[in-house]
């Protein structure tokens, strides 16, 4: 694979963590609006469980 299209494949990995990462946070504020409370500590894990290992 050309550097080129790691550099592409790379920025679309990026792009859709980016993505997931928005609807969680939204999620969250949706629930907390409805009173659902999700508890800000299991947010929080749940994003550093998902990325802590990935490659950087």
């Amino acid at each position: 694979m050309s550097p080129a299209q790691q550099a592409l494949n790379y920025r679309s990995e990026m792009d859709e963590n980016q993505k997931q990462i928005r609807e969680m946070v939204l999620e969250s504020y949706h629930d907390i609006a409805a009173g659902k409370g999700r508890d800000c500590n299991e947010f929080f894990e749940e994003l550093e469980k998902r990325y802590s290992n990935d490659r950087v």
